[in-house]
């Protein structure tokens, strides 16, 4: 007898001799290869169940593993042909006799046993188990239908003689890689798509393929420097097309062509998406089927509304789309008396048409906000932990506080406004109106440092830009520049102008950098253009005294102080000033270096507007004034009252 651990040795030498593990290791990668390459074609043709004939493949594999073994032991390849494997001669007489025994044999057949099922757990995990075959039920659930995956093909080149393939190429790589910035969403890799740019392959099928549930498919064309771009973001599931947009490009600079077109693409597929995204989430919240109808043609309304305001300036308009969308919501609040959304949604239409009585923020129509208010108190009575509910009333809230009309305790209203707004996004972070509330009231309290941070919990929260977008942007602009942060808030307002081409706040806002920073030469004549898209904008009169005085303060700053004086004595004859006149005199009062009439025109704004006190303490535009200590003893917090 040989003792037992030589029994072993012998055991895997003649494993070795007989390039026994070689066939395994090469059976093994050649039938994963096989497994895999058909779970991914297979599905592309007609066929009845391919899902079977791959499941039907893995156990052929494993069926056939012993009969592999088997012939890895009795024959070998040599390069005469397959030969039958002789014994080994050299082994003594005693090792010989121990692998013609019994005990040598059964450990053959445990090896083969142990090694099939080896092979079979992995064809079990790898494609046997539910669940990890390719699901190919169009109305299955699981990562193929679920449209935060989504996968952009390569884009057609549909340009003469295909010379903007490189263009189409690059902006296909350049979408992959912006939208899968935006967190909600699985982007399938460049490389994961590249393998079907040239195949024909109906789109379902590909979806499948792929496991996403959302595509974005398009074409480039043009010529010389006139390029168009078509984008679609098509609904895996049912083929449906969530949008079909074509973006126009003009120049030679081709980077900047290509990022231009981008960046609309995105916006366009990415607030798409996320409005679908929010419409299923909401499915499942309504009990009647007409309310949900309603409630979904009412939010089709407010989005020709927003078009109507920030697209086209056309406020008489959305004013009438607005109340056609209230009337829908309250008919579907009657057909649903438990549905909370519906209020809510009053709610905001009501404030938003509170804010289309004038140009400023500041002056909303009190009583379309006691409206809102009303709405928001009516769905904590539904519901008294709805997050909604507690930001649609700290909003309105904030509004209060911010025009500090009618309001008794300013305080104790501010103190009200951030209660609900923390509650709200506690329950709630995805509250993307109470993060922009909470960031405007942190700034008019002059917490500039906290208002950024919730204004970055609201881009946060709100990936897609589909919630409050316009305020989001402006909220951004406001907090950077209250932080004295002149070049990050100009990239924030420049975005706010190239998204909102016809709202006026956005260059109001560049104005009132220039009033404070200014400049010479061209920033005069930048400061009068933008004197004029905000006028226009706002249906004011070419005489805005607020926007003239900050013109002042630029020609001021651009070494012209008579020009600036000779502007203020012109706003001055017009009238007695009001508040923010005497705010916006003081500025230009301190760029003439007339710093006590500065301090005299702030204080008459202060006994008007109290409650801006601890903003005015941290404004970028009195940093001339911080080292004075009448100005310190002004905005003292103590001084209030």
């Amino acid at each position: 007898m040989i003792p037992h651990l030589k029994r072993l040795n012998v055991f895997l030498s003649e494993l070795k001799r007989r390039h026994v593990f070689r066939v395994v290791a090469v059976y093994a990668v050649a039938t994963w290869a096989v497994v895999e390459v058909a779970s991914t074609v297979l599905p592309v043709f007609p066929v009845a169940d391919p899902d079977l004939l791959i499941r039907a493949l893995v156990v052929l594999v494993v069926m056939g593993f012993p009969g592999v073994l088997a012939f890895a032991w009795v024959f070998d390849l040599t390069s005469e042909g397959v030969q039958r494997t002789g014994e080994n001669e050299s082994f003594p007489p005693q090792v010989q006799q121990f692998l013609q025994s019994t005990p040598f044999k059964a450990s053959l057949v445990v090896f083969v046993l142990g090694f099939t099922g080896a092979m079979g757990m992995v064809g079990w995990r790898l494609w046997l188990r539910s669940g990890n075959t390719p699901d190919l039920d169009a109305t299955a659930v699981g990562t193929a239908l679920d449209p935060t995956r989504l996968a952009v093909l390569y884009l057609d080149d549909h340009s003469p003689n295909g010379q903007l393939g490189y263009l189409a190429n690059g902006i296909t790589e350049s979408l992959i890689h912006e939208l899968s910035r935006i967190e909600p969403l699985q982007v399938v890799s460049r490389n994961g798509v590249k393998p079907f740019r040239e195949l024909d392959i109906p789109l379902d099928s590909l979806a499948r393929v792929l496991g996403v549930g959302s595509l974005v498919e398009g074409s480039v064309e043009g010529e010389g420097d006139r390029i168009s771009v078509t984008v679609q973001l098509i609904e895996a599931a049912s083929g449906m097309h969530l949008l079909s947009e074509q973006i126009q490009g003009e120049g030679t600079d081709v980077l900047a062509l290509r990022e231009e077109i981008v960046r609309q693409a995105v916006r366009l597929l990415g607030q798409s998406l996320g409005r679908e995204l929010q419409r299923l989430a909401g499915e499942d919240e309504a009990r009647d089927p007409q309310a949900w109808d309603l409630f979904q043609r009412a939010q089709h309304l407010l989005e020709d509304a927003d078009t109507l305001l920030w697209a086209m300036g056309d406020t008489a308009a959305a004013a009438r789309v607005l109340v056609r969308a209230d009337s829908l919501f309250g008919e579907a609040g009657s057909l649903d008396p438990a549905w909370v959304a519906p209020a809510l949604e009053r709610g905001w239409v009501a404030r938003t048409r509170a804010g289309l009585i004038s140009a400023s923020t500041t002056n909303r129509d009190p009583v379309l906000l006691e409206e809102a208010s009303g709405y928001a108190e009516a769905a904590l009575a539904r519901d008294p932990a709805s997050a909604g509910a507690f930001a649609l009333r700290g909003t309105v809230r904030v509004d209060r506080f911010r025009s500090g009309v009618g309001v008794d305790n300013l305080e104790a209203l501010s103190l009200q406004a951030e209660d609900d707004l923390r509650k709200a996004v506690d329950a709630d972070p995805g509250q993307v109106k109470a993060w922009v509330a909470l960031a405007e009231l942190l700034r008019l309290r002059g917490e500039f440092s906290e208002a950024s941070v919730a204004a970055q919990h609201a881009m946060e929260a709100d990936p897609f830009l589909i919630n409050a977008e316009k305020e989001i942007l402006f909220t951004l602009s406001q907090v950077w520049l209250d932080l004295g942060d002149g070049e990050t808030a100009t990239r924030w307002m420049d975005e706010g102008r190239r998204r909102f081409p016809a709202e006026p706040a956005f260059p109001a806002a560049k104005l009132v950098i220039l009033a404070g920073r200014g400049g010479t030469g061209a920033v005069v004549d930048t400061a009068y253009a933008l004197l004029d898209q905000v006028t226009e904008g706002y249906g004011l009169p070419r005489a805005w005294r607020l926007g003239r005085l900050q013109v002042a303060a630029v020609l001021a700053l651009a070494g012209l102080p008579d020009s600036a004086r000779a502007v203020v004595d012109q706003v001055r004859s017009e009238g007695a000033p009001g508040a923010y006149a005497r705010y916006y005199e003081a500025n230009v009062r301190v760029r003439l270096g007339q710093e006590e009439e500065a301090l005299d025109l702030l204080e008459g704004y202060l006994e008007a507007m109290p409650h801006r006190r601890a903003y005015i303490a941290g404004d970028w535009w009195w940093e001339p004034l911080r080292e004075n200590p009448r100005f310190q003893e002004m905005v003292a917090p103590d001084s209030e009252g």
